[in-house]
Formats: C-alpha cells, structure tokens, sequence
C-alpha cells in the first residue's frame, strides 16, 4: 500500500506533498472502513452510499465505474466479518497522523451523512479514532469539519 493518501488528502488537508494514490488494496481498505462507519447503525442507506461513492471518486485514480465494484467489494468485506482491527493496522502502518485525522473526517463524513450520529456510529467512532491512534479533540475536529463539508455540499 501507499505511504500516503495523495489527491485524498489533498482534498481533505493542506498537504499539498501528498504522493498520488494508485494503489488499488488501498482504495479496497478505504472503501472497507466506510462501509464499517455507515453500518454502524445496521443499515446502509442511500444517503450514506452517495457520500462514500463521493469520497472514493475524489481518488482520481479510480474510475467513476470501478467506485460501485469497490463498495460491493467492501460490503461483502463486512458481511464476512472483515474486522475493523486488521483495516485501521494496515492503514495505521501507512500513514503519519496528519493522515489519519483526514481519513476520520472522511468517516465523519458518512457517518453525519443521514443527519444524525446513532449511539452505536457514535461508539463506532471513539473506537476508531483510538484504533487510528486519533486524539478526542482531533476527532471532534474533524467531525465539526466533516459537518461544514456536508453542510456546504447541499
């Protein structure tokens, strides 16, 4: 996998020396972890769909054609129990922390993305900022960015 998120990060960060992503296991995890933070509740709605479909075309790339492939690949991921613990361990052993408060703002993204954070998308995402190694104040950061993205979208 890459050692950075490139044009993802870009996109999410003022890193502007992220290398450009090409790897396409990476795009898989990716893909998997936002699966993960919009089945939280039990349910992958339509709104939740859109934005991760959103948030893995920004990857220039991936093609518009291979993101709906990468979300069926990721929801049959969970539906074979992929763990979140092997996800967030490759994505911690290649990305520096700056990384990874992007990638929380993006699960914060589809999470927020039906309007509201259900106990168990909230617990979802205590866990993962721990497992990303993401402080509480980090964390809040990047959900009150994720809602101005969100907010500024619509």
């Amino acid at each position: 996998m890459i050692a950075k998120l490139g044009n993802w990060i870009r996109e999410f960060t003022e890193d502007q020396e992220a290398a450009p992503g090409g790897d396409s296991e990476w795009a898989t995890v990716m893909a998997s972890l936002l699966v993960e933070a919009a089945m939280a509740d039990g349910d992958l709605d339509a709104g939740e769909r859109a934005q991760i479909a959103r948030i893995l075309a920004a990857q220039p790339t991936i093609d518009a054609s291979a993101v709906e492939g990468l979300i069926d690949t990721a929801l049959s991921w969970h539906a074979e129990r992929v763990e979140i613990h092997a996800l967030t361990r490759s994505i911690r052993s290649e990305t520096d922390a700056e990384d990874r408060i992007a990638i929380m703002e993006m699960a914060w993204m589809v999470v927020l993305a039906d309007g509201e954070v259900h106990d168990y998308e909230a617990q979802l995402m205590r866990r993962l900022a721990g497992l990303l190694y993401v402080d509480d104040i980090e964390s809040g950061h990047a959900a009150k960015r994720a809602r101005m993205r969100i907010e500024n979208m619509g």
